[in-house]
Formats: C-alpha cells, sequence, structure tokens
C-alpha cells in the first residue's frame, strides 16, 4: 500500500508541476489514526523548490490524484501534510488474505542467496552471555529474510582454530589432569585458560611457549592435534545443549576456522601476487590501506604463522565463490567494527569481490554490576542466565497462579522468552542493560506480555468451539470502531517485515 500511495503521489506531481519528484517522496506512518493511515510530507519538501505555499501544493496534488479503490479519503492537515485513509473495502481484502496460511510472506528475495554467519563462539569455553545478543539477533535476521523469500544460509563459523588453543594446550600439559577434564570439560577448559593468563602476567615467557604449541599444532603435531580434537568435540556438546535449552536457532552449516586450514595458504598465494600482502616489520605481511584511519592488517606473521585475519579472507572468498551471496551479513558486536573495516576493505581489492559483505553490528550487553571477560574468569554463563531467568519465572507464576498445571514448562518459556525477547525489541546498535524487572514485566512491550496476549486469544477461540470460515465483505456491517483500529494495522505488517529486514533491526517487528 505504501508503493501504491507512492506511485499515486508521483503521478500527480509529474501531472501538475510537468516535473519527476517520485524519488523525492517519503511516505510515514502516522502515530494517532485521526492523521490517517499513511501520510506525505512532499508538499513542505517541495515549497522552496517550486516558490508555493506548501498548502497550495498539496491542494493541488490532491485534486490531481488519480482515482484509486485503495483510497477511503484524503485529507490535508497543518501546514501541508497530506493524509491518506485507507477504504474499508480495501482493509477488509487485507483481514481475509490475513486468514490464509503464511500471511505476510513476500517473494522479494526470491532468486537471492544471502549468507549469516551468527553466534560463532570461540569453543573450549562455555557459552558467555556476550555470545546472547550475535545467536538471538542472528537468527531473527534468518527468520525475516527467510520470510522475504530469500534463499537464507546460516553459518556458526566457530572459534575452533587461533592462538587461544596454543593457550590452552600449554596450560593442558602444565596442570591439566585427564580424568578431572572429564568430569566436567569446558569449565576445566576455562579453568586452565583463566590460570594460563594469570600465571603469564608473572611468567611472560609462558607467551612465548604458547605460540610454539600452536605453531607445532599447525605444522601438524600428533599430540596437539589430538588434544585439540578431544577440546573441540566436547565443547561442541556442551555448546548444543545451551542451543537447544534457547530453542529455535539453527544453522545450516557449522564451519569453525579450522575449516579453512587448507584454504590460507591459496589465500597468501593470491594475496602476495597480487601485490595486496606486503611484506612489513620483520619479515611479517601486512595489507596497507589509503585511508589513514586504517590501520594495517596483519595476515601472516614473521613466524609463518596464521591468524584470525588470515582465515577471514579465506572464508570471505569461499563463502563468495560458494554461493554467490547478494548480501553476506556479519552479526558481530561493535567492537568488531575496525576489524571487519580492515577485512572488506582488503577484500575490495581481490578481483572475486564486489562489495557483497555487510556488518550488522549491536551494543554490548552489560549487567548492572559486572564486567564480562573470560580471561579473568568473572565471565557471566549464558546458562546460569538462563536458569536465573526461569527461577525468576517460576516465582512470579508460584504469586499469580500456584495451581497452573506444567508450571515448570511454562517457567521454561516465559523465562527464556523473556530473555529473548528483551534483545529482539530494542534497537541493536545501543547497549543493552539487563533489567530482570523490565525482562519479565507483565505489562508493556515485554515477552511474557506478548505471550500472555497470545495465550488470551487461543483462549478466546478454544471457548467459542468450532467457527465457520466467513469471508469479510464492506457489506458485512458495520465495525466497531476498535474493530477498525484493529483491522487499518493489517496492511503494515509485511512494510515492517520488509523494513526489518532491510534495516537488519528485528525491534521494527516487535514495535509493530
Amino acid at each position: 500500500m505504501e508503493v501504491a500511495i507512492k506511485k499515486l503521489l508521483a503521478a500527480s506531481i509529474k501531472k501538475t508541476f510537468a516535473v519527476d519528484f517520485s524519488d523525492r517522496i517519503k511516505i510515514e506512518s502516522p502515530s494517532e489514526d485521526i492523521h490517517g493511515d499513511y501520510a506525505s510530507n512532499i508538499a513542505l519538501a517541495l515549497s522552496k523548490e517550486l516558490k508555493k505555499n506548501p498548502l497550495e501544493i498539496a491542494e493541488k496534488i490532491v485534486k490531481n490524484l488519480g482515482k484509486s479503490s485503495l483510497i477511503g479519503k484524503v485529507e490535508i492537515a497543518g501546514p501541508g501534510f497530506i493524509n491518506f485513509f485507507i477504504s474499508e473495502k480495501e482493509l477488509l481484502k487485507e483481514v481475509n488474505k490475513a486468514l490464509i496460511k503464511n500471511y505476510g510472506q513476500s517473494k522479494v528475495g526470491a532468486k537471492k542467496n544471502i549468507v549469516m554467519d551468527y553466534s560463532s563462539p570461540n569453543i573450549a569455553k562455555p557459552l558467555g552471555v556476550h555470545h546472547l545478543l550475535s545467536t538471538i539477533i542472528g537468527q531473527a535476521l534468518y527468520n525475516i529474510h527467510k520470510n522475504l523469500g530469500f534463499k537464507t544460509i546460516s553459518v556458526n563459523h566457530i572459534g575452533d582454530w587461533g592462538t587461544q588453543f596454543g593457550k590452552l594446550i600449554c596450560a593442558y600439559k602444565k596442570w591439566g589432569n585427564k580424568k578431572t577434564l572429564e568430569k566436567n570439560p569446558v569449565n576445566e577448559m576455562l579453568k586452565l585458560y583463566v590460570k594460563f593468563h594469570n600465571e603469564a602476567e608473572k611468567h611472560i615467557e609462558l607467551e612465548d611457549e604458547s605460540r610454539k604449541e600452536f605453531k607445532n599444532f599447525e605444522e601438524g603435531d600428533k599430540e596437539n592435534r589430538k588434544l585439540w580434537k578431544w577440546f573441540v568435540a566436547e565443547s561442541m556438546k556442551d555448546i548444543n545443549k545451551t542451543y537447544k535449552k534457547l530453542g529455535g536457532i539453527h544453522f545450516d552449516k557449522i564451519q569453525g576456522e579450522s575449516f579453512y586450514e587448507d584454504k590460507m595458504g591459496e589465500i597468501l598465494k593470491e594475496g602476495k601476487k597480487l601485490k595486496i600482502f606486503v611484506e612489513g616489520e620483520d619479515g611479517a605481511y601486512v595489507v596497507k590501506y589509503s585511508d589513514p584511519n586504517i590501520a594495517p592488517f596483519v595476515v601472516q606473521k614473521k613466524d609463518g604463522a596464521t591468524l584470525y585475519s588470515t582465515r577471514d579472507f579465506a572464508t570471505l572468498k569461499y563463502r563468495v565463490k560458494t554461493w554467490h551471496p547478494a548480501k553476506l551479513l556479519y552479526v558481530v558486536d561493535v567492537a568488531q567494527s575496525m576489524h571487519f573495516k580492515q577485512l572488506f576493505e582488503g577484500a575490495k581489492k581481490f578481483p572475486w569481490y564486489k562489495g557483497e559483505a555487510e556488518h550488522v553490528h549491536f551494543g554490548r550487553m552489560r549487567m548492572k554490576d559486572a564486567q564480562m571477560s573470560t580471561r579473568k574468569g568473572n565471565v557471566i554463563l549464558l546458562d546460569m542466565l538462563l536458569e536465573e531467568a526461569i527461577l525468576r519465572a517460576k516465582k512470579i507464576i508460584e504469586n499469580k497462579n500456584s495451581k497452573l498445571k506444567n508450571k515448570t514448562r511454562v517457567a521454561e518459556v516465559v523465562g527464556i522468552g523473556a530473555v529473548k525477547y528483551n534483545i529482539l525489541s530494542q534497537n541493536r546498535t545501543t547497549d543493552i542493560v539487563f533489567d530482570w524487572d523490565k525482562i519479565l514485566s507483565l505489562e508493556g512491550n515485554s515477552g511474557p506480555y506478548l505471550q500472555y496476549s497470545y495465550a488470551r486469544a487461543k483462549s478466546i477461540l478454544r471457548k467459542a468451539g468450532k467457527i465457520k470460515s466467513k469471508k469479510l465483505t464492506a457489506q458485512s456491517g458495520s465495525l466497531h470502531p476498535k474493530e477498525f483500529s484493529l483491522i487499518r494495522l493489517f496492511p503494515k505488517f509485511q512494510e515492517r517485515v520488509e523494513a526489518a529486514a532491510s534495516e537488519y533491526k528485528p525491534n521494527i517487528i516487535c514495535l509493530y
């Protein structure tokens, strides 16, 4: 409907003033019903250019609007706003569409691939609360784009390579115990990782030892490879349990950094041949940029070892060549902005990259009185947070309805749903401060309130029993003003879904 109104305005402006201003037309959705379903300030925007009063411009535009069954009436308000009211007949048509399965789906993404990289935790550590945003926002964007007809490919780019494994291997060889680790693998790995950093602050030589262990690992050392495989397998068991608890988390591909082990040599060779990767200080290879605000990007250490950046170039090339995506989204927090700027600007120098990749950043998640750092060991574990959400939801249920059946299951659905919705309902570009009272509120824009409203609606349908489906028409009888207000929101659903996809902001749908 927004598109149709834009076309009507463009045609009228061309007819009235013999000028094409279609690219200047913006359509808004008024917050109050009295201002219509859609509005445009185009008359005000053109007043300076046309050297006419905006009210006069608006009147002439409205006079020359073509006839459309879509429009019930048009009003001019204030200094020249043009307000459009959708006809009752068209609105009822929209309700009939909503009674059919898959309402709101579209084909705007047909024949387009979109690759999404989200969650991507470092393994050998339990999932921390900081992994929650990437996982939840990424999955929501995957679902939204799929609804719009895109061929969506989700990838969990797990951190199963890199210097942290040199540190973990080093720590295990010094302080690890096989039986202790087998009892509680991931927590024990975290303890070893934390101990390594604490000891390395006192004994600097440990950093050199860990680098040596990683280099040996990269070169195929059997003992280090065996340890690495064990660490990875145990970690994935733990991570998958947490994904299952969150519910609705899905990955088409789990391709960790190790997947690109045999692809790094090729990208290094290509980059050096094209003089994109050039020799820097002490024999390391770097990407240099003409922009002074972008620091050189190291892609190979002086000892020949690879880095995260090396694997990211190999990953980007593989994804572009394999899936030919229209878009390649990296759902990663704002702290990595410079890394992705270096990566994408460097990739532009290669012939196979046409700017498909985009960093969908989000703010940090802050707990009121805690900083989150895996190195120091005071990380807030995601499992702990979810258990806390369930416990708090259970207390609310006990107070509200102690006789409710299956309270434990309801507490899980409400508690975990509340945490997820709290993330999705906020603009991803801002920091999210975790506030339990707000998250579990039974009022306002919260998960529990949305679930409560849904449960009430289902209850009404159950009590009504079987209802024979009846097609609504404009002659069906007068609508109650509140019914009419609700129906006027229907056409905006697909528009909001498309806006959420184009801006990568699930909160647009939550607000709708």
